[in-house]
């Protein structure tokens, strides 16, 4: 008896899932899935979807995302909060592929996963540390590099202007008046550290302590796409074709974003980590200025946005790291991001 792959196992689970979603189908059968070569521990696969109906051939290109469970970033995943909330934002001023199937139910497949329609296009700057650049950006003009950065400034502030009350995104369950939605992001990565090992753990302590003391009621409370970075975004004939990889998506602070954008994009260019700044990308502040023009208000409580930016990326970075394979248990990482905000809040990053 031959026996199957992984991959084919999968791959006849999803078939037989499929028929049951489209109970009128015939013929149903789809192509081997490819997985995704970006998107550190991500569990995504392309895939085609043929079958007949009504006497007619339909073919649709569709993507399966999966809960991580094996290089797992973050201590918890909500797949269903993903799901909901780029269905929610279809046929808004926001790109995102078309949902399709959710299913929370982990037996299928062996972890929650949804489908999702393919996207044409590239990622604008899928570049990893230590790979050969590629993409867009990469292949961009210097004139063409400004444009694709003023783009993709343009869709992080329209998801940070969108009414997402109205879109049916409440279910985040937090307050717009107060703290609370500055108190769940320090809770949560504060919980996360703890989760990770990170270290020094004296200095995150005093990190997160300064947070809480300093905290205040932000201004404008919005939906927050949380890894706002050139990495998530499609490009395709020199348009933005989707914003993809919501897991981080929180309702907060509008300047959450923006102050990610900076932290990655630092880390990128100025830390030492991939290189020198390529020709053409915009310097912080223009990229302020542009943000700023985009969503017709100015920054408020700017530098405790970056400082907590800077926070959440050592965090991560440290996580990224530490789950590589043929890592040490006992190895700790420079932390270029924790080193900065160190230097930011004046607390000893050696302690």
């Amino acid at each position: 008896m031959v026996q199957r792959t992984d991959a084919e196992a999968k791959r006849d689970k999803l078939q037989t899932w499929l028929t049951f979603k489209l109970p009128s189908a015939q013929s149903l059968s789809i192509s081997p899935l490819v997985k995704a070569k970006s998107g550190y521990g991500s569990e995504i696969h392309f895939f085609d979807l043929h079958w007949r109906e009504a006497g007619r051939k339909h073919i649709d290109k569709l993507v399966i995302r999966e809960e991580p469970m094996v290089l797992r970033v973050f201590p918890v995943y909500d797949m269903g909060k993903e799901f909901h909330t780029m269905r929610c934002l279809q046929g808004s001023a926001v790109p995102v592929p078309k949902m399709h199937w959710l299913e929370l139910d982990d037996k299928v497949l062996g972890a929650p996963f949804f489908v999702m329609g393919k996207v044409e296009g590239e990622i604008i700057d899928p570049q990893q540390i230590g790979e050969e650049p590629q993409g867009p950006l990469w292949k961009a003009t210097p004139e063409g590099r400004g444009k694709i950065w003023r783009q993709a400034i343009e869709v992080i502030a329209n998801i940070n202007n969108v009414d997402w009350e109205r879109l049916g995104l409440s279910f985040f369950g937090v307050k717009k008046k107060g703290t609370d939605a500055l108190d769940r992001q320090i809770a949560f990565y504060e919980r996360m550290a703890e989760w990770a090992g990170v270290r020094p753990k004296p200095f995150l302590d005093s990190a997160f302590a300064w947070f809480k003391k300093n905290i205040f009621e932000p201004k404008h409370v919005s939906l927050c796409w949380g890894d706002a970075r050139l990495g998530n975004i499609m490009y395709h004939n020199g348009e933005v074709t989707a914003a993809i990889d919501w897991d981080m998506t929180h309702i907060g602070a509008a300047e959450d974003d923006l102050a990610w954008l900076l932290a990655v994009d630092w880390l990128n260019s100025e830390s030492g980590l991939r290189g020198p700044r390529w020709e053409g990308i915009p310097e912080r502040e223009e990229i302020i200025h542009l943000y700023e023009s985009a969503t017709g208000r100015k920054l408020e409580n700017f530098s405790y946005h970056e400082a907590f930016a800077l926070l959440k990326l050592g965090i991560i970075f440290w996580r990224v790291i530490k789950t590589m394979p043929g890592v040490p248990p006992d190895f700790a990482p420079d932390n270029p991001p924790l080193e900065k905000l160190g230097n930011m809040l004046g607390i000893d990053y050696s302690l």
